[in-house]
């Protein structure tokens, strides 16, 4: 360890961030480098803050006094907790494809229960994923159960694993068809969150484990499977090995050993077998005439397959997966097309613009499944379904800014025939949600039920905008955007605070403008004499008007939606706006500059919805 510490030689922030990352690694095995070095020296001034240690050595101090408890929590906060439910989800594709031999090998052995082995599984994303898939498919094998022990040596994680508690925003990732009937809205205190039912819950076990030493918390049990992924990448190669090889003696012949997509055995000393990719068989002594090595299909190497009856109920999903982009905006059709393409599983076969283009491209083309945006001009998402949704129709996965819980629209299209959908958020983090997107297009070709779930029920909200006299609206535009503006200020339902409408160079005009819009309720121009009331509209010039009415709403909630293009004049005065969302409407021309100041990027036909969702958010 580094003796700097103990003998008061002179040192930094950096020399405790190295003593700390050989504590993690001694303890755990996590190999902290300089890669992470960033990393420690952050969480740790943080840690530092927490405790009240002004210096480095008020911290090596405590952490002297203190070294059991305080190196446990060391653990906690730099070993990674990044995980998501259902991720990398070509390993349960896997498993869906070798189901049958699965369970084959455990009834050939006499038992009746798939047990599968988490390791490293953090919160516990991935145990209840294993379980919610393992709960859905043995159904179609009689008397077959599965149990699941997870394991971290974080004991923390362990803990919010155990509790199976979660964000409603988290499970809105799974596919519905794993989703239903799995997950149940808590009360009180968790009445924002969700829990995980028994009947997922119960086959699940939990316990702290650390991956150097497994015999201390497995004993002599034996698994069909074992996840250990996104984990090696903190071990060395020795480590890996070691612990590879330690697991071996947890596993039953043919079974299957897992771990993160780039985390691959092929560079290590290990006879291993490869079945996929990060899939193996660590028994590499099996004939290979019993494992049907030579059967490969789809890059995937079968396991031995003793007589049992086929998934014969499982509809079949499409290879490729011919696929329609339905979005209004440019930007967004780019970036999908993008995460589709690059997956040999999907072939993009065309867009389309809006719902009529859709009906129109659907009566000349062979398509599978389709995304669809729910805010467009002409037809939007709602009406399409209504209109057109009935038996043999594409597959559809709603890919829109609106919330999985909005009533106005999300539940309206699930309600109409929509397979699944996924939450867009800003345009430049939409890659993201690539698996997301591309994992709800696959499984809802496995989805026979609705796809309304009981927790999405439970979670439905109408985005009533309360106390709209602590709120107010700005829209900033050109005369030249006046359809969209009058069609977005359509929109707006119910009791709504103040809405001023800024426009640039026109402070000669206000009173033809207001002429021109005349169609909109309780429109008036701005003075600054004006006595401000919900519900009513504003026209303003920007240049006299914007500072002074951002200074009479200061204490107010905003939301402020740009249209077009607009003057480096007027994305200036963005960004010194405080408690206000920013809407940026997705162009070819945006700058820079005002992308950073963004809260997001979207077509104006999102704009509406959007601000009713931040100013309907009081918590």
């Amino acid at each position: 360890m580094n003796q700097a510490f103990k003998k008061g030689i002179e040192w930094d922030i950096i020399s405790l961030a190295n003593y700390v990352s050989e504590i993690v690694s001694k303890e755990s095995g996590n190999i902290l480098g300089p890669a992470q070095q960033s990393m420690v020296t952050s969480r740790l001034k943080k840690r530092m803050m927490t405790l009240g240690c002004s210096t480095p050595e008020d911290y090596y101090s405590y952490l002297t006094k203190n070294y059991a408890k305080e190196s446990s929590h060391l653990i906690s906060m730099l070993t990674t907790h990044h995980t998501y439910f259902f991720r990398e989800f070509s390993h349960f594709e896997y498993l869906l494809k070798n189901l049958d031999s699965i369970v084959a090998n455990a009834k050939k052995r006499g038992d009746s229960t798939i047990r599968i082995l988490s390791a490293a599984c953090s919160r516990g994303q991935e145990v209840y994923s294993l379980g919610m898939f393992f709960h859905h498919h043995l159904k179609n094998y009689p008397g077959m159960r599965f149990e699941i022990v997870g394991t971290d040596i974080d004991p923390e994680s362990v803990k919010i694993a155990k509790n199976g508690v979660y964000r409603y925003r988290e499970i809105k990732s799974i596919p519905t068809v794993y989703l239903t009937g799995n997950w149940m809205r808590g009360s009180g205190e968790i009445s924002k969150f969700a829990k995980v039912n028994a009947n997922i819950k119960d086959n699940c076990q939990f316990g702290v484990m650390n991956l150097l030493a497994p015999e201390k918390f497995l004993g002599s049990k034996k698994f069909d499977i074992i996840f250990c992924r996104n984990v090696f990448i903190y071990f060395d190669q020795k480590s890996i090995e070691n612990i590879v090889m330690n697991f071996k003696k947890y596993l039953h012949k043919d079974a299957l050993f897992v771990t993160g997509i780039s985390e691959s055995l092929k560079g290590t000393s290990l006879k291993v077998q490869t079945l996929a990719p990060s899939v193996y068989c660590l028994d590499p002594e099996a004939p290979k005439a019993e494992r049907n090595l030579s059967l490969v299909k789809d890059g995937v190497a079968p396991l031995s397959r003793p007589a049992i009856r086929p998934i014969s109920s499982l509809p079949s999903i499409p290879k490729p997966i011919r696929m329609l982009i339905v979005d209004d905006s440019s930007s967004v059709v780019k970036l999908l097309t993008k995460i589709f393409e690059k997956d040999e599983d999907f072939e993009v076969v065309g867009s389309a613009a809006n719902g009529v283009e859709a009906q129109e491209f659907l009566k000349t083309n062979r398509v599978d499944a389709m995304t669809l945006d729910i805010h467009m001009p002409e037809m939007d998402g709602v009406e399409y379904l209504k209109k057109n949704y009935r038996m043999g129709h594409p597959n559809v996965i709603v890919v829109s800014s609106a919330s999985r819980e909005d009533t106005r629209y999300a539940q309206e299209t699930l309600n109409n025939g929509a397979c699944d959908f996924v939450e867009k958020p800003a345009l430049n983090n939409l890659t993201e949600r690539a698996e997301e997107i591309k994992n709800k297009v696959k499984m809802s070709f496995l989805n026979a039920g609705p796809a309304v779930t009981k927790i999405d029920r439970s979670f439905q909200k109408s985005f009533d905008i309360k106390n709209p006299d602590t709120k107010a609206r700005f829209f900033v535009g050109s005369f030249s955007d006046k359809k969209k503006i009058v069609a977005t200020l359509d929109e707006l339902r119910g009791n709504q605070p103040p809405t001023f409408l800024f426009f640039e160079g026109n402070g000669n005009f206000l009173e033809m403008i207001s002429e021109e819009f005349k169609s909109v309720p309780n429109i008036e121009v701005f003075s600054q004499m004006t006595t401000v009331v919900n519900n009513a509209v504003y026209i303003c010039d920007f240049k006299s008007h914007f500072a002074s009415v951002n200074a009479k709403t200061s204490s107010r909630k905003k939301s402020l939606s740009v249209f077009g293009i607009v003057s480096k004049q007027v994305e200036n005065s963005f960004f010194d706006l405080k408690n206000t969302q920013i809407l940026i409407e997705d162009t070819e021309s945006i700058n820079a500059s005002v992308k950073e100041v963004a809260s997001d990027i979207f077509p104006w036909t999102s704009f509406a919805h959007l601000g009713i969702e931040y100013l309907a958010d009081d918590e």
